[in-house]
């Protein structure tokens, strides 16, 4: 979701310069007010608060009030709050989550971001004025214009930060106008019966199992700090309500959207006094509370309306209070003598909620799992239902909040949906109603920014998407959003950086065509807390990155009246791995945990860098974003959306719990696709979340290497192959393939295959079958092999390092590559990272790091025609696609899996269509070449010598010149020659396919 805004200087100034959309003319709208028309217009989405107004102003008068300041949050200075507290919606009509409003006898203004500039000028009516900025220098410009010398201006001291309060106070100092507190807010006396009740839900302690550690050790903590700080203060003040929740492990309902309760805390150094309504507290929650008493860990329950007077009475004695300015009212702070005050930005709660522990980001990565499994069932859905017109944007996003609720551990949305087609989503924060819905349609954009709560974790994400032909203008932004979210993303930091030094790097691709976002950029993301955590994120009053942190990345563009792109991923920040340290603290970087796709349709490929395609994460767009020729789809007549929407759960025996669980049926290419693209820890996650309702086949590419299980050597059929079994590690580390060591390796070298050790391998039938998952009855396809000796196995090639790559600490599967290194090849699928051997250790590497040596050349035999050059089989793709001038199809091929020869031999005509490459001569050089490669290779095994190829000349011949069939005549003769040679393959898992000369694994053969 989009973070909050406090928008500074230079990202207004910036975004003022830099939006190319030209004046938004009102008159030319219907959906916007027009307060200059005779007589004013009004959309059907503002109110008429004319006698609202008139009845403040009347109690304004009482008080002798010139001006009233109204903002948007609540006495905990929450960005969501309950309706109960939400004044400045109730006075205006405008529902923004951010705002302030200034009221005066005779006028009425509202500042807001753009965020929600649009979004105001639908819901007020012409009794406001919209200011466009958030200033509060902005504000007392106006209130001195608008209130003459000697009036009063007040306030509710209980709604208003110290921070805030100091800065209209210094606004106004000199200017003969005084700000005066009123502890009666006013616009409730006002409001009088109407407002709702104050909320009554119970307030519950949240399992052990999804906390990161006990209350009580929190609490010892906090007061070690207090210990060990410099003024050593004997107590500290909580004022924001997930500080509470968080520190005592409780949870309750009391802001939509936020499982939190109405609280205060004082912790001092030998007591804990909770300002919480008791009658509200659980059983079990006043058990754990007061399972200490008495004693210093005694939680002393005590009425919520009290924690101002019982801080007065305790500030009376020899006592120094912490407390967080941010989130203290200046109602409590003003009672605290200045000399017993000790002030910081954020309460010691505050910042140590922010950094999860090992347990708690354990806890957020599974979250995202489950709650990525829901996104993608969406996604799929969208995909049937938009183009047959059944959509729009309020349906849409009910039904994104009933897939999260049928994931495991699900409490409901993290906030309201943002579900925008259209013209829409170029509103930030614009959320649908019956009222304002819009149909979705294929030709047009559609955001959609939505997030859950799990007992587990938060999750928050954004994708846009379009299914028909996207402008060429709305590409390009897309594109350079998604550049943004890269380069961020990927970024290596110093330690200690604050998130606004480094957050220009979301934006740099939009700057440099003059684009940009009046929004920022990231926000911090709790354990089952709030979707918005400070003090994380990447403006200028968050504090620096820490390992540990979560948050989110979310560059963006909208054009007014048009469309709006936004994609949100959210990251934990890790440290990074360096070639060189300086310091004693390591550089840092962000390991992202969103694993949903982004939209390939939207894609400008010219726009990408080598390194931004060749982008390998948990949710990399390459590998996980499309239908492309490496996925488990061969082609476009196989993969029908019938196949991957939900089937009639009565059809099939599903149990409840893995029914809840599923949600809906996910199709063989999704399942494949999410076990394909993750890191493999994650992948595992996933698919157990999947395989738990029994909803289809998991299936998986073959590797090209021996090391992967006997595949068929049948002619293959159009039907997919199932994964032949698949890799789980009890103990959660990597596979253990990556942690054997051997000797040195060589290209020739293929020893007798050796037991794994650690390993479960689960047996799958050789047709399609049901994945079954841990814990299922197919208990007899689980088998636990005993450790074995260091990897002698075989290898399918070598590599030579290029390019020094240092993995994270957290990623314990890749190797650590220096230039020069020889690594010997043991896995090498389509897509996705390689497997292989260096300095005696098993590990995962990118291919984009590496070159692929080639084998020593064997004595050719003479070539089967005449040829008036004799050219040796080219060493790579690019060498190849250079000599039958086709380097502009280089990126296109390796964003599509196509990486090594060996990829490029399984090259076919139905995979060129949705390559969309329609040139002719182009489409004919690549198929021929192709079978050339496959026809020289199949020949070199079955007869045991190496062939000089078929010349590939420079360039090849034309379309024009080639026999009509010459491609299925090559295809034949391949075919014969297979099922001549193939010999019967082995039935056990492991038997290695280079003991099968002319083998290949028929899910690598994707010929339609």
């Amino acid at each position: 979701m989009h973070p909050p805004q406090w928008i500074a200087a230079w990202v207004l100034l910036l975004h003022g310069c830099a939006m190319d959309r030209p004046p938004q003319a009102a008159s030319a709208k219907t959906d916007i007010r027009n307060c200059t028309a005779d007589p004013p217009y009004l959309p059907p989405t503002a109110i008429n608060t004319t006698a609202r107004l008139a009845a403040l102003r009347g109690t304004m008068r009482a008080h002798s009030v010139h001006a009233y300041i109204v903002p948007s949050t609540d006495a905990h200075m929450s960005e969501y709050i309950a309706e109960r507290d939400s004044r400045l919606g109730w006075l205006t009509g405008f529902t923004g989550s951010a705002g302030t409003v200034v009221v005066t006898w005779d006028k009425a203004a509202l500042w807001t971001d753009s965020r929600y500039w649009i979004q105001a000028e639908r819901q007020l009516d012409c009794n406001w004025e919209l200011q466009r900025t958030t200033w509060i220098k902005s504000i007392g410009l106006w209130i001195l214009e608008a209130v003459p010398a000697g009036g009063n201006i007040s306030l509710d001291p209980f709604l208003f930060s110290i921070d805030t309060w100091n800065s209209y106070s210094q606004a106004l100092h000199g200017s003969g106008r005084t700000l005066l507190p009123i502890e009666t807010n006013l616009v409730d006396q006002v409001w009088g019966d109407q407002r709702p009740p104050p909320a009554s839900s119970e307030i519950y302690s949240l399992p052990a199992a999804f906390t990161g550690s006990s209350w009580q050790e929190k609490v010892a903590g906090i007061r070690q700090q207090m210990e060990q700080h410099v003024r050593r203060p004997t107590a500290v003040l909580l004022s924001g309500l997930e500080e509470t929740a968080w520190l005592f492990n409780l949870r309750g309902n009391d802001i939509p959207y936020n499982p939190v309760f109405y609280s205060y805390t004082l912790l001092t150094n030998s007591s804990i006094s909770l300002f919480v309504d008791e009658t509200r507290l659980s059983a079990a929650a006043r058990q754990s509370l007061r399972a200490g008493c008495p004693g210093p860990l005694c939680v002393e329950l005590q009425e919520y309306g009290q924690a101002r007077a019982h801080l007065r009475r305790y500030t009376q004695g020899n006592v120094t209070v912490w407390l967080g300015t941010e989130y203290t009212t200046y109602g409590l702070y003003g009672v605290i003598p200045q000399e017993k005050l000790l002030e910081d930005s954020y309460s010691p709660v505050m910042l140590a909620k922010a950094v999860k522990n090992a347990k708690e980001q354990e806890l957020l990565r599974a979250a995202h799992v489950r709650d990525a499994v829901a996104v993608i069932q969406y996604l799929l859905w969208l995909e049937k239902m938009v183009p047959q017109g059944q959509v729009d944007e309020f349906s849409g996003a009910q039904h994104i909040d009933m897939l999260r609720q049928a994931q495991e551990h699900n409490r409901g949305p993290s906030f309201q949906s943002i579900s925008a087609s259209g013209l829409n989503a170029a509103l930030a924060h614009y959320s649908p109603s019956n009222r304002s819905s819009r149909k979705l349609s294929v030709d047009e954009m559609y955001l959609s920014d939505t997030g859950g709560q799990y007992l587990d974790g938060t999750t928050d994400i954004t994708r846009t998407m379009h299914w028909g032909v996207p402008t060429p203008l709305q590409k390009e932004a897309y594109t350079r959003v998604l550049m943004g979210n890269i380069d961020l993303s990927r970024l290596i930091f110093p330690p200690n950086t604050a998130g606004r030094v480094v957050e220009s790097f979301a934006r740099r691709a939009l700057w440099n065509v003059g684009l940009n976002y009046g929004h920022g950029t990231g926000h911090g993301i709790g354990n089952f807390l709030s979707v918005h955590e400070w003090p994380v994120g990447f403006q200028s009053n968050n504090v620096p990155l820490t390992a540990g942190m979560f948050t989110s990345i979310e560059p963006g563009y909208y054009r007014d009246g048009e469309f709006g792109i936004r994609i949100e991923d959210v990251a934990l920040v890790v440290e990074a791995q360096t070639k060189h340290h300086t310091g004693e603290k390591p550089f840092l970087t962000f390991e992202v945990v969103s694993l949903v796709p982004y939209d390939r349709n939207l894609i400008d490929l010219s726009l990408l860098s080598l390194e931004q395609l060749s982008l390998q994460r948990s949710s990399s767009f390459k590998d996980f974003a499309k239908s492309k020729v490496s996925s488990p789809v061969p082609s476009e007549k196989e993969f029908n959306l019938e196949e991957n929407i939900p089937e009639d759960e009565s059809s099939g025996s599903v149990p409840d719990d893995a029914a809840r669980s599923s949600g809906m049926k996910l199709s063989k290419k999704w399942r494949a696709v999410i076990s394909r693209t993750m890191n493999r820890k994650m992948g595992r996650m996933a698919v157990k979340a999947l395989a738990e309702g029994k909803q289809g086949d998991v299936e998986e590419e073959g590797s090209l290497c021996p090391l992967s299980p006997a595949g068929s050597t049948e002619e293959p059929s159009h039907e997919k192959v199932p994964l032949s079994y698949l890799e789980m590690e009890e103990d959660g580390h990597p596979s253990v393939s990556r942690q054997l060591s051997s000797g040195e390796p060589g290209p020739g070298r293929t020893p007798a295959p050796r037991p794994a050790a650690g390993r479960i391998l689960i047996s799958l039938p050789s047709t399609g079958s049901d994945v079954s998952s841990p814990g299922s009855s197919n208990r007899d396809s689980l088998r636990l092999e005993e450790s074995g000796p260091a990897y002698s196995g075989p290898f399918c090639g070598r590599a030579r390092v290029h390019t020094d790559f240092t993995p994270s600490p957290y990623d314990k599967d890749s190797l650590k590559l220096r230039k020069g290194d020889i690594i010997g090849i043991i896995e090498k699928p389509p897509v996705g990272t390689w497997t292989g051997l260096l300095n005696n250790r098993v590990g995962s590497f990118k291919f984009i790091y590496v070159d692929v040596i080639p084998e020593e050349t064997a004595p050719a035999r003479k070539s089967r025609g005449p040829s008036k050059s004799k050219r040796l089989k080219p060493k790579t793709l690019h060498e190849l696609l250079e000599r039958i001038n086709l380097q502009e199809h280089a990126s296109t091929l390796l964003l599509n899996g196509y990486q090594t020869l060996e990829d490029f031999k399984e090259l076919r005509e139905t995979h060129l269509n949705e390559l969309n490459i329609t040139d002719p001569q182009h489409r004919a050089k690549l198929l021929t070449a192709a079978e050339l490669l496959l026809d020289y290779d199949s020949k070199s095994r079955g007869e045991g010598v190496r062939d000089t190829p078929r010349p590939l000349h420079q360039p090849a011949p034309a379309a024009a010149s080639l026999p009509a069939n010459a491609t299925s005549r090559l295809s034949q003769q391949r075919a014969s020659r297979r099922k001549a040679t193939a010999p019967k393959p082995s039935l056990h898992p492991r038997s290695p396919r280079g003991t099968f000369p002319g083998t290949r694994a028929a899910s690598r053969d994707r010929r339609p």
